[in-house]
């Protein structure tokens, strides 16, 4: 499965030793990296970038977290960068792993209700079996693809839908589903 990780660079210069640890620990554990731009990166020359090359990397992120199965994102600091590629994740329908090393949840993160989100907690010692664990759990929460066929009126309407409301046919067919199941009182789902 391949695996988007990101965090912020101000959070990966606080903890440079956890940041390289998740992302050799996640090819270790044989996902494939969508990205290694976080390895790569120097937070004195990120904030250094202007808005061209601001611009660049937020949309080479994007396109990143889309080709990903599962996100992972350490967030150990508030980063409101790191805040939207989470909810952008979600949106996008993918599996998210958070990883903090504060005992509580962040106060960004912890309101946060889906099957597709889970906020960890670890250690120094501990970040090895927690990553391997969460890992486990999202490719067990992963989305299973399923194709049908729909008459081309349909497919307009969804297209439209992609287009008009910058959202994607298979999240805004998922929202349709979810929001039946909710009102379906015999599913016990």
């Amino acid at each position: 499965m391949k695996v988007y990780f990101g965090t912020s660079p101000r959070i990966k210069e606080q903890y440079p030793e956890e940041v390289t640890e998740i992302f050799e620990q996640i090819k270790k554990l044989g996902y494939i990296h969508t990205s290694d731009w976080i390895k790569k990166v120097d937070p004195k020359d990120f904030y250094s970038m202007n808005t061209g090359e601001l611009e660049e990397n937020n949309n080479r992120s994007i396109r990143d977290i889309k080709k990903a199965d599962i996100c992972v994102f350490e967030a150990s600091m508030p980063s409101l960068s790191v805040g939207y590629l989470v909810n952008l994740s979600l949106e996008l329908g993918k599996q998210v792993v958070v990883l903090t090393q504060n005992k509580n949840p962040s106060f960004m993160f912890g309101p946060i209700k889906s099957n597709s989100f889970n906020l960890v907690s670890y250690s120094r010692d501990t970040l090895a079996s927690e990553l391997e664990r969460a890992l486990k759990k999202a490719v067990e929460g992963s989305d299973v693809r399923f194709n049908f066929f729909v008459s081309s009126k349909i497919l307009n309407y969804l297209d439209w839908v992609a287009k008009k409301r910058m959202e994607p046919r298979s999240v805004f067919l998922r929202n349709l589903i979810e929001k039946e199941m909710k009102k379906d009182k015999e599913f016990k789902g």
